[in-house]
């Protein structure tokens, strides 16, 4: 019995570990990040055709990789409906961090140039989202799956949010308020992730947000 007991408390670890085959298959995204980000033209181009690769795989391969150990980041579908209610939140979640810029006269902080738009719209949220509402999110709801039901998933989405706000810190000049709206969108992206058991339904709403600012910063309607 307590062998059986010892087995149940250590499961959560074993199955952590046993993940490492997800990091190698999302580790591929590096390489195309790392074009993306190159001043080289050449480099940019390359990087922008292994990320329609990749992103073609990793669509067509949403709820298909379990056989491959790939089920720890959640890379679920969601139906099409479901996809569209995502996006137009980020849309829509971006459209409000726009109006609070302009009110509080802060930019938006992004960069200039079509490869910094196909980070922030694609390679960025996919490796962020694993990362956060992917592994990270797991974790947090395991580790607190001894609290009432009800809590665990709240704890888990503010936690993991506050978490993904904190390690925004390193960006150049970024500011309290920037922290504070990096705060609530992860939160927004951790209850997508966790009301559709999807962390592609999460990196949708993550996209089209920095699309939203993106698109702002380029019509000139802020900065």
């Amino acid at each position: 019995m307590q062998a059986r007991r010892r087995s149940e408390k250590t499961g959560w670890i074993r199955d952590l570990l046993a993940c490492w085959r997800e990091l190698v298959f999302w580790l591929l995204l590096l390489p195309a990040f790392t074009a993306l980000e190159s001043i080289d033209l050449g480099r940019q181009v390359a990087g922008l055709i292994e990320t329609c690769v990749f992103l073609v795989v990793a669509v067509s391969s949403t709820g298909k990789l379990k056989s491959l150990g790939l089920e720890f980041a959640h890379w679920n579908r969601v139906a099409r409906s479901d996809a569209i209610v995502c996006a137009v939140a980020g849309l829509v979640a971006g459209g409000v961090i726009v109006v609070v810029a302009s009110i509080a006269d802060q930019p938006l902080g992004v960069e200039r140039g079509w490869n910094k738009l196909v980070l922030a719209v694609s390679i960025g949220p996919v490796l962020e989202e694993v990362i956060f509402r992917g592994y990270l999110f797991t974790a947090a709801v395991l580790l607190s799956g001894r609290m009432p039901a009800a809590r665990s998933p709240a704890i888990a989405i503010f936690g993991i949010a506050a978490v993904f706000s904190i390690a925004h810190l390193s960006t150049p000049s970024i500011t309290a308020l920037q922290l504070c709206c990096i705060g609530v969108t992860g939160s927004m992206y951790g209850y997508i992730r966790f009301h559709f058991q999807s962390t592609a339904a999460a990196a949708l709403a993550h996209g089209m947000y920095n699309l939203a600012l993106y698109l702002s910063h380029w019509s000139g309607i802020w900065r």
